[in-house]
């Protein structure tokens, strides 16, 4: 009789036990919840830098630039390109062709601009025109065009739509960053100085005009000659 006793102990034992055991295991999902909402406060924070990205603008621009002359460049065509794809595709006067593009472009742009307060009006330099075409006007260079820097002043015209759109969310606080670029997306114009008069008259980059480009850098940063590279950053 002792023995089925024991048994029957061991019995309810077991039971107690599983019993237990089942206590945790619905504690497990609990344990398990916390871990999806770390995971989720963790894509949380990740979507908030995703978000840092609704900082810059919507879309981005390609110019495509051409050495009429040695040393005398225009625009030849121009186009809305998507969030921050922004690059110059340029033709040089010899055949071969480029793209400045990336930290190599954001650098160019920052060495130009702490020379240059302003855009050069009668400047026909590589650097000259790209600051008037669409690249310049998200970076808030300048506010009217200047049709001079284009070879075709229907190229203006064609994309008054963008530039309406770039100042509309330029309002909205957004400001200029491109692929590959280095920084923050959330600088107003990515260590690029923006025209003085158009922080006068719209307040855009009021807080972020120094440039953080050593002052001696003079790469250009062009692809190898004699092909033509791809957008991305």
């Amino acid at each position: 009789m002792n023995k089925p006793y024991y048994q029957l102990g061991d019995w309810r034992r077991n039971v107690l036990l599983v019993a237990a055991a089942t206590s945790l295991g619905l504690l497990l999902p609990a344990c398990s919840g916390n871990s999806s909402d770390t995971e989720q406060t963790a894509q949380g924070s990740w979507g908030s830098e995703s978000n840092g990205n609704a900082d810059s603008y919507s879309e981005g621009v390609i110019t495509e630039m051409t050495e009429v002359k040695p040393g005398e460049w225009k625009i030849t065509a121009e186009r809305p390109a998507g969030k921050e794809e922004v690059a110059a595709v340029l033709h040089h006067f010899d055949g071969k062709v480029d793209t400045l593009q990336g930290q190599a472009l954001q650098r160019q742009m920052q060495e130009y601009t702490r020379v240059n307060p302003e855009n050069r009006v009668g400047g026909t330099s590589m650097m000259d025109i790209l600051m008037w075409g669409g690249i310049g006007y998200m970076a808030g260079r300048f506010l009217t065009p200047n049709v001079g820097a284009y070879a075709n002043p229907g190229l203006v015209q064609q994309n008054n739509g963008w530039r309406a759109r770039v100042a509309n969310e330029r309002d909205q606080g957004r400001g200029f960053f491109g692929r590959g670029f280095a920084g923050n997306r959330t600088a107003a114009s990515s260590g690029i100085r923006p025209s003085s008069s158009v922080t006068r008259s719209t307040g855009y980059g009021r807080s972020s005009i120094r440039s953080s480009a050593p002052s001696s850098s003079r790469s250009s940063g062009f692809g190898s000659r004699g092909g033509s590279r791809g957008f991305g950053g």
